[in-house]
This record gives structure tokens, sequence and C-alpha cells, in this order.
């Protein structure tokens, strides 16, 4: 049997990555790394000081597709938009490492320049630092949290018509005297998951924004 390939912090990420696709985060171990590597586990912490080092790794390399050749335009409202539609796709395409992303920053290079852009456009925007901060949080978070809540279903996208036909049809089937409002709107509720994160995301940034434009009038 020939020797084990040279180990790399990349190889060892993919390996990583794979593995959590196969098992979950909840079933991650470094022996089972070490077994899918053929090498020891203590192998991997020649370039990793422990567990949540690798992970937090392996999920800020994730987003890379979030930051790789995004430029910032003039216009720095559409700028948010964009770079927090790139962040949620990316995060339900990658639903295993979905819960290492939301658990906390990983304070590395994606996570520092997304950071870094959505201030700056905030800031561009108008705001001050410490109003920029508490919107930058706020954007974040409905950004994972959507991300979080939409994972499930398009992880089974061939079921989330059907699911929804259901849905809809729960709520059509209601008693109209108790809930009529709600079995009116039936046939248009649970519309794209997409355009619901859109209309929400750009009526929190218009309400962070226009607040600071009165106080300033």
């Amino acid at each position: 049997m020939g020797r084990p390939a040279r180990l790399s912090r990349e190889a060892i990420c993919d390996a990583a990555m794979a593995l959590l696709a196969e098992s979950g985060s909840a079933d991650f171990t470094m022996r089972a790394l070490g077994d899918r590597l053929g090498v020891d586990p203590s192998a991997v912490y020649r370039h990793f000081s422990d567990k949540d080092d690798l992970l937090l790794e392996v999920g800020d390399r994730s987003m890379d597709p979030v930051t790789r050749g995004f430029l910032a335009s003039q216009d720095a409202y559409s700028d948010i938009i964009r770079l927090c539609g790139r962040l949620r796709s990316t995060l339900i395409e990658s639903p295993v490492v979905l819960p290492i992303v939301a658990a906390g920053p990983t304070r590395r290079d994606n996570e520092l320049r997304i950071t870094e852009i959505v201030l700056d456009a905030l800031n561009r925007a108008g705001l001050d630092t410490d109003r920029a901060v508490v919107a930058y949080h706020a954007i974040i978070e409905y950004t994972l949290g959507s991300a979080w809540l939409d994972a499930p279903l398009a992880a089974a996208s061939s079921d989330r018509t059907a699911t929804y036909q259901k849905w809809r049809a729960d709520y059509r089937n209601l008693d109209p005297q108790r809930f009529p409002t709600t079995v009116a709107a039936s046939s248009s509720l649970y519309p794209s998951s997409n355009a619901v994160f859109e209309a929400g995301l750009s009526a929190l940034l218009t309400g962070l924004i226009t607040a600071v434009t009165r106080k300033n009038t």
C-alpha cells in the first residue's frame, strides 16, 4: 500500500466537508476524519489546533461564493441586497455548514469580508458607526434566519410545490367565519421564498435608513 498523500489544510477541509455531508455535525469526529483521510487523527492537529478550529475554517471556506468577485457599486442599498442574497443562497446550498456559521462568526477571511462590505455600505447609506453596527447585526441575523428556515424545504425541492399546495389547501379549508382574511388569502400564501426574503430585507433596510434620515432632518 502506498503512503497517504501529504496532508494540507485544503485536503483536510475537503474531507471534513464530505464527512459532514454524510453524517452531519452532531456525528462529526476527528477520528472519523482521520479514517477518511487514511491517517492517524493526531496528524490533523498539525494543521488545526482543535475540532472547533477546523469547523470554523470549513464554515468560512463555504462562504467563498459570497465574496468571490463581489464588487461594490455606487448604490450602497443594492450592494447589501446583493451580498445578503448571495449569503442566503450559499448557506441554503450548503446546509451542513449552516449550523457552524449560525453559531457565531468564524472571524476569518470570508466572514470578515462580508462584515466589511455590509458595514461600509451602511456607512455610505448615511448611518454612523454605532447605528451601522446595530443595522449590520439585524441584517445578518435576518439573513441567517431566512436561510435556516428555508434550507430543509430547499433540500427537498422536488416536494416543495406539493408541500406548499397542501399548506394552502389547509388554510383554504379553515372556518371562514373564524378566519375570513386567512381563507381569502390562502391561494397566495407561501410565494417564492426568494421574493419573501428580498421583500423583508428591503423593508428592514428602508426602515433602518429612513429612521436615521428623519432624525437628521
